[in-house]
């Protein structure tokens, strides 16, 4: 096969040579940038590409790829909102993700955002940092065992976080469009109304869609507890991220756990010299002190990496040997 990879990270380059070891009549390039308008020449009589990227991928990139003679694109990642999948499909190019490289890996990055938060873990070095090292009656704690979970979006990843908490002895309630009962061990089924309501902290992993753009917003803050915490592990875009710092800086919520943040990819990735050039959005919510955040690398764990890595370049061989893409998505 003849494919070309963008934004290959110096982790992936070592399971790149796996790969090449395993595959020594593969064609493969690459380059450390991701695929945009600028670059997509390098892709050019190779049959498929390969991307992780955040920045979008519009018709105006993709006829050109088609042009070039690329017939699938290979995500290694989930979401594939970014790109525009009825150009692809328009141009001849096939679209497929990796939708289950390592669910425990981000449910868990989830879980330890919540408890760093729910355990004042934050506050209390912040003291120890200026010296005090006492304890005080607004820092005492509550134990997972006595919170309710509501999750969003029970999903493979949504499902694995169910698990966790119901794990360790706390009431899991959950809210998804979609019924299954192999969960009704874990946890019990509401509506999103009563999961707000009800929930110590929220756990969001649902994927973006028009429909659910916005749909954690002023409204749905007023109606949580005014010690709950927020954990988006999904994108940005589902939390309104105005309405959210106003919450959290008047105590209309607890605290948030924050891997992904609207208008993220101009931002994470990337280091900033001067952090006063950041969106002020960003710059608040870095400076508040019941916000914990990481730039989208929930996923990052080696087994997660590799598995993506690998699935992905499967799916690419699989494709261009005239077998259907086992996660077509358009």
């Amino acid at each position: 096969m003849k494919a070309y990879l963008f934004g290959v990270t110096p982790v992936e380059e070592a399971f790149l040579k796996e790969w090449q070891d395993q595959h020594p009549d593969d064609e493969i390039s690459y380059t450390h940038s991701p695929l945009t308008a600028d670059n997509l020449e390098l892709a050019k009589g190779f049959e498929a590409v390969s991307t992780q990227q955040a920045e979008p991928l519009t018709a105006s990139d993709l006829e050109p790829l088609a042009a070039g003679g690329i017939k699938h694109l290979a995500l290694r990642k989930v979401g594939a909102d970014n790109i525009d999948l009825e150009a692809a499909a328009k141009y001849g190019i096939t679209v497929a993700n990796v939708p289950a490289y390592s669910p425990r890996a981000i449910a868990e990055n989830g879980l330890t955002g919540a408890m760093y938060l729910l355990r004042k873990w934050g506050y209390y070095h912040r003291k120890m940092r200026r010296g005090d090292f006492t304890r005080s009656t607004e820092l005492m704690s509550d134990e997972i065992f006595n919170q309710t979970v509501g999750i969003v979006g029970l999903g493979r990843i949504g499902a694995a976080a169910a698990e966790m908490y119901h794990a360790l002895g706390a009431r899991v309630i959950g809210y998804d469009p979609v019924y299954n009962a192999s969960l009704e061990p874990f946890l019990d089924f509401v509506d999103f109304e009563t999961l707000i309501k009800e929930s110590d902290i929220v756990q969001v992993h649902i994927p973006l869609t028009p429909e659910n753009k916005g749909m954690l917003s002023a409204n749905e803050f007023a109606k949580m507890k005014d010690d709950a915490i927020l954990v988006n592990q999904s994108r940005g875009e589902l939390v309104d991220t105005a309405a959210l710092i106003v919450a959290l800086k008047y105590h209309e919520i607890g605290g948030a756990a924050l891997d992904v943040l609207e208008g993220e990819e101009k931002i994470f990735g990337r280091k900033f010299e001067d952090v006063g050039s950041l969106p002020d959005e960003y710059t608040e919510l870095i400076n508040l002190p019941n916000v914990v955040m990481s730039p989208h690398s929930a996923y990052y764990t080696k087994m997660a990496v590799k598995n993506m890595f690998f699935q992905s370049m499967t799916d690419i061989e699989w494709t261009l040997s005239g077998k259907k893409a086992f996660f077509k998505v358009n």
